[in-house]
């Protein structure tokens, strides 16, 4: 009788630790811009990244994909869905977010960055230079997304899976422009937003609890590849055989087919990793 019991408890055990399991939702926030409310920025095709990335994360298992295309990402709109995600994750929870569009580096305020600088994504209504209509308020800042994704750890836990991808210009810490030529697509500016008088205290940067993946180093621009991200086109095609890698080992893997004939331009370009490496991709790129 105490061996039927302790065999029926064991059971009760592992289909609990199952259904926990099965519980965890695989969620991701895809942000794509092909297009800006200021037409001073370059003409690039952050947009059509977004239904290959949202097809791969179908094949991955993602049930809960949310999207913002163009006029859909303002600074308000990407804050209240990254608000909305926050509120929807939970404990043990895998989830992705993407970025594909502008980047560029602005005066960093909070004085975190030992270059004064701090990386930011573009939202459609920032401004590419200070004025009127932007004063940093419009810019994405990596401080900003940082706050965000503490947030978001503190719902998944330890147990949970974060995991940023973006493929933008000035990204090494997490952040595209035409400046070139036709035959020549690049995310990003060499030209720096300031903001007048702001200066920040030095301190401490904060301590990233996930992963993030960018597209190149925080001083590189950002060629695309075939009117999409060369990063998101390395990722939509080879996603399959990273399972199972350790992310040193994707990363590896992404920069050789980033220096390979098919996809070396004509501005040089290194994928990143940042934060808490180990074998969160793996996790993320795997086919259910």
């Amino acid at each position: 009788m105490k061996m039927l019991l302790r065999t029926v408890m064991l059971i009760a055990v592992l289909t609990a630790a199952i259904d926990v399991s099965e519980a965890q939702t695989r969620r991701a926030l895809v942000i794509g811009l092909g297009e800006q409310l200021d037409k001073s920025w370059g003409m690039i095709n952050g947009d059509k990244d977004v239904p290959m990335v949202t097809s791969m994360l179908r094949s991955a298992g993602f049930t809960d994909i949310r999207t913002l295309v163009n006029s859909q990402a303002t600074k308000s709109n990407i804050e209240a869905s990254f608000n909305s995600l926050v509120a929807r994750s939970l404990k043990g929870d895998v989830v992705y977010i993407h970025f594909s569009g502008h980047g560029q580096r602005m005066t960093d305020v909070d004085g975190d960055e030992s270059d004064g600088w701090d990386e930011a994504w573009i939202p459609y209504d920032a401004f590419r230079r200070y004025g009127d209509r932007d004063r940093g308020e419009k810019h994405l800042s990596d401080d900003e997304i940082s706050r965000f994704l503490i947030r978001l750890r503190s719902k998944v836990g330890a147990g949970g899976t974060i995991a940023v991808v973006v493929d933008a210009c000035h990204s090494g810490d997490s952040t595209r422009d035409g400046e070139g030529t036709d035959s020549i697509v690049v995310r990003g500016v060499y030209d720096n937003f300031v903001m007048p008088g702001k200066s920040g205290k030095r301190r401490t940067p904060l301590r990233e609890t996930w992963l993030t993946l960018s597209a190149c180093k925080d001083y590189q621009l950002n060629e695309e590849y075939d009117k999409c991200g060369k990063l998101t086109h390395i990722i939509v095609n080879n996603w399959l055989s990273y399972a199972g890698q350790p992310d040193i080992a994707i990363l590896s893997e992404i920069d050789k087919k980033m220096q390979s004939r098919k996809y070396k331009g004509r501005v040089g370009q290194n994928p990143v990793l940042s934060g808490a490496a180990g074998n969160v991709l793996s996790v993320i790129f795997r086919k259910k």
